[in-house]
């Protein structure tokens, strides 16, 4: 697969690097030289989840390394790959990273793959649509929260639980957003389907959603789809697009921890591709700056 390069305002970078059996320390070595450093999400690339484990300190999120001098251990039972990804504080703020892969235990016999520099298309920037979509989250003691589209309520720099979602703003004409809501109860309940403007969740009985649905009303809703990003307590990242979405966490009552929300245009957008990375470049190239990936994991060597 080649590499989809992204302009320096994505709100998103991300690679792959592949990884021999064995046991492993990754380092957040460094990141922005001034401002906010971005966060860094750390998962098993698609193929690689049944055999690499991702393991971070107690009571931090799987995955997640919030700034330089964080660390977790990758346990891989069989050769693989990761994925890390970037992820901005806010727009306008730096997407630079280094992260140091460094071998604790491996299997010297077991060659590792290959890996490829992959880059997600980002999520779309309200000022290029034109669209004022704006989403108000009730967070856990914090209390209402409102951003603009493809902003976290929340989310993987500040993850808490949202009890509850209003999307407000302007819509393409002839299309409405309705919402519904999943909450935390015993067992979780499903409440009614709220339109756009209306609140769907709870206030103030520490009830957080455990999940969400979202649909595209009206006559013109067939022109658009949705983009949403949910982040759920313990769980990597789960996104879904279409006219009508649902997210819900891996467990039965996962609290919702960071949620953003777009509205974009059905047709799809082609993005132009870079040729693959051959192997021997790959090895080293999971190490290089690309002309738009502003991501780096440097491998040390095993001294074992």
């Amino acid at each position: 697969m080649g590499a989809v390069l992204l302009n320096d305002e994505a709100l998103e970078s991300a690679t792959t690097t592949s990884v021999g059996r064995g046991l492993y320390l990754l380092r957040y070595v460094s990141g922005a030289v001034s401002g906010r450093s971005p966060v860094a999400i750390v998962r098993p690339a698609p193929g690689s989840e049944p055999f690499i484990e991702v393991i971070s300190a107690p009571g931090v999120v799987s995955g997640f390394l919030a700034r330089p001098g964080d660390c977790l251990v990758v346990r891989a039972e069989q050769p693989g790959s990761l994925s890390v990804k970037l992820i901005r504080q806010n727009s306008g703020e730096s997407i630079d990273a280094t992260l140091r892969l460094e071998p604790i235990a491996v299997d010297a016999s077991v060659a590792p793959t290959p890996a490829r520099a992959v880059e997600p298309a980002p999520l779309r920037r309200e000022a290029e649509s034109g669209i004022q979509l704006r989403l108000c989250g009730h967070v856990a003691r914090r209390g209402d929260v409102e951003v603009s589209a493809a902003q976290w309520v929340a989310g993987p720099g500040a993850p808490a639980a949202i009890e509850g979602i209003e999307i407000r703003g302007a819509f393409p004409a002839g299309v409405r957003i309705e919402t519904q809501a999943l909450v935390a109860t015993n067992p979780p309940r499903w409440l009614d389907w709220a339109s756009a403007g209306a609140f769907a969740g709870t206030r103030g009985r520490a009830m957080p959603l455990a999940g969400l649905r979202l649909r595209l009303a009206g006559e013109a809703a067939s022109r658009y789809v949705l983009r949403a990003d949910a982040l759920f307590l313990g769980s990597a990242i789960v996104t879904r697009r279409g006219r009508e979405v649902e997210l819900v966490g891996s467990g039965a009552a996962d609290p919702l921890v960071g949620f953003r929300l777009d509205i974009e245009p059905a047709s799809p957008v082609v993005a132009d591709s870079a040729p693959p990375l051959s192997a021997g470049a790959a090895n080293s190239a999971v190490t290089e700056k690309q002309a738009a990936s502003r991501v780096r994991v440097f491998r040390s060597s095993s001294h074992a």
